[in-house]
């Protein structure tokens, strides 16, 4: 994976505007992720769209007379969406009796918000099943979904010490009473864990069935936790000329992401349960660069 992210923004009035891309680590270089975000003030709007594609294979046999629209092999390209609404935060210190910001404290960039995120992905889809009662359930046949589908309702928090970088200028560095080195290190991280529907296609349920013949699905909806989280770290070369601050850096990216569904245990032996969870990782070098103006940095 490698990521490409400009922005530019006018500091006078507040107005920040970026874009991003990410592309597959071979010579095509096909992207598969786009986004932007619009920030004022302390507010930052950003959206991302992409779709998550492949081949999944199915290497288990299956009697196609057990399940006629079985399919061993296929390839899917499933949509993916995320908007979050993020403050930047300053720190505060309470000095002579009012609260006061301090520059180089706030350097870290913290940052919180919400956001809601949506997403479809094949998984492999454990089941369980009992001859009476949840405490003697075991394993039944295991069956795929190609298109497991989560939306969910997303808190999170990270630092971003670029955007804070860009955001003052340079003034500030994390030194107090001291500018921002030409060069340096920087990191960046978010934390985000979600809640929210999740949705096993009639394909998942009907293959489920057929395998484990006399047993009904108990659910093909289940309440969903994601859990997920985003690291960038590198070096960046800083400088300024005139009401224009520059800034470049070069870093290696980590993102990683868990789904846990809840519910749909095997109560009797007519229930057929799931249990299954969803995860990706993915890594990369990341190329970034960001361009502000203020007239007052004359």
């Amino acid at each position: 994976m490698t990521t490409y992210e400009g922005n530019f923004g006018i500091r006078q009035i507040g107005l920040r505007m970026g874009i991003s891309a990410q592309t597959e680590n071979n010579l095509i270089g096909k992207a598969y992720r786009w986004g932007g975000y619009l920030g004022f003030r302390g507010f930052i709007l950003k959206l991302q769209k992409s779709k998550i594609s492949g081949t999944l294979t199915w290497n288990q046999n299956v009697d196609p007379v057990v399940f006629p629209g079985f399919i061993k092999s296929q390839n899917f390209s499933n949509e993916y969406f995320n908007v979050d609404l993020i403050k930047v935060a300053k720190k505060k210190r309470y000095i002579d009796g009012k609260w006061v910001v301090t520059p180089a404290e706030s350097q870290i960039g913290f940052y919180w918000g919400i956001g809601y995120t949506s997403l479809a992905y094949p998984v492999e889809l454990s089941t369980l099943v009992t001859e009476g009662g949840r405490e003697n359930q075991v394993f039944g046949k295991p069956a795929y979904d190609p298109k497991y589908s989560v939306k969910s309702y997303n808190i999170g928090f990270g630092f971003d010490i670029l955007r804070q970088l860009c955001l003052t200028g340079g003034r500030y560095g994390m030194t107090p009473g001291k500018p921002a080195m030409p060069f340096g290190v920087y990191f960046i991280t978010q934390d985000k864990v979600g809640f929210g529907p999740g949705t096993i296609t009639n394909y998942g349920v009907d293959m489920a069935e057929a395998l484990n013949p006399g047993r009904i699905v108990v659910a093909d909806k289940f309440f969903n936790v994601m859990v997920h989280y985003t690291l960038s770290l590198g070096v960046r070369y800083y400088f300024r000329t005139g009401p224009a601050a520059y800034i470049f850096a070069v870093g290696y990216d980590f993102e990683g992401a868990a789904m846990i569904p809840f519910g749909g245990a095997a109560d009797t032996n007519k229930d057929l349960g799931f249990d299954f969870t969803g995860a990706f990782f993915n890594h990369g070098v990341s190329f970034k660069l960001f361009v502000t103006f203020n007239r007052d940095w004359k």
